[in-house]
């Protein structure tokens, strides 16, 4: 098997591209709050330097409106900073709950995606040996067609279960036929044969389920080289 940066490339650069370009996005428009919030206090700040009375509240409204948008631009850079740094270690332990609440962070950049709701399980935490970035591909990949054919007013849930002693599922309700149809693609199956992983629609409870392996086999063949 070729090595992670060999096999997966471009794929990785364009599934990079996308992700960045909807949390750019996404500090575009605090950035554009933030001056248009600004503007206004400059405009208060003319109007009381000319004598015109301002009230508190309109300077209070503003200055929590400027609050509020720095904090949403600090909360999206943390989570393209976790988005940055999963690649840093090609084979990891990891948290599949970690995986799955980043995932609906950065779906949640997108102007068509719904709402994710995530569901934990009971029990032992869902630890599993994997390639964090190949692994959240395929889930992020899954989330963005579901909400293309679904719409803003769809609603995703998400939840994670122990299939049995190597291995976890990843459930998707609210997956349909049609996407299931399309998902996974040749791209995407082969990202997940790569880590172990297996995509199937579970037809008698109609959702998606995908299976993650404990620990798969050939895992240290997608390490990079020095």
């Amino acid at each position: 098997m070729e090595k992670l940066n060999d096999l997966f490339g471009y794929d990785s650069l364009a599934f990079f591209g996308k992700v960045n370009a909807s949390i750019s996005h996404e500090l575009k428009n605090v950035m554009a709050i933030i001056s248009e919030t600004a503007g206004l206090l400059s405009d208060l700040s003319e109007m009381a330097q000319a004598g015109t009375p301002i009230g508190a509240d309109m300077l209070t409204s503003s200055t929590e409106s400027i609050i509020e948008e720095i904090q949403r631009g600090f909360t999206t850079i943390r989570q393209m900073n976790r988005f940055a740094h999963s690649v840093d270690i090609p084979v990891a332990s990891i948290d599949l709950m970690e995986i799955l609440d980043l995932v609906r962070n950065l779906a949640g950049y997108l102007s068509f995606a719904g709402k994710i709701n995530l569901h934990t399980g009971q029990g032992a935490s869902p630890i599993v040996l994997t390639s964090p970035f190949i692994l959240q591909t395929i889930v992020y990949q899954a989330v963005v067609l579901n909400f293309q054919n679904a719409g803003p007013g769809a609603q995703l849930d998400i939840s994670v279960q122990p299939r049995d002693d190597s291995s976890w599922r990843i459930l998707f309700n609210g997956f349909t036929v049609k996407e299931f149809e399309v998902f996974p693609d040749d791209r995407i199956q082969q990202m997940a044969e790569s880590i172990g992983v297996f995509i199937h629609w579970e037809r008698a409870a109609d959702r998606l389920e995908i299976s993650v392996p404990v620990s798969a086999q050939g895992l240290a063949e997608l390490q990079v080289s020095p």
